[in-house]
C-alpha cells in the first residue's frame, strides 16, 4: 500500500530527516512492534530511492495514495 507520510507534531528529527531524505510517498511493507522502538507500533517502509526502514507510527500522519 502506498502512503503519503507527514511528520506529526511529536516527530523526532530522525523521522523528519528520513522523510526529507527519501520523500514523503512510501510503500508500507508491514506494521509491527519492533524492538528498535521498544515495542511501540511502527511501520516498515520502502521508498522509491530504495531506502527501507522503520518509522514509528506515533510520529506520522498518513494518507493513502493511488
Amino acid at each position: 500500500m502506498k502512503l503519503n507520510l507527514q511528520p506529526s507534531p511529536a516527530a523526532t528529527s530522525r523521522t523528519k530527516n528520513r522523510l526529507r531524505e527519501h520523500g514523503n510517498e512510501m510503500t508500507l511493507v508491514r506494521w509491527d512492534k519492533p524492538a528498535c522502538f521498544n515495542g511501540e507500533p511502527a511501520g516498515l517502509f520502502l521508498a522509491s530511492d530504495g531506502w527501507k526502514g522503520w518509522l514509528p507510527s506515533n510520529e506520522l500522519t498518513t494518507t493513502e495514495t493511488k
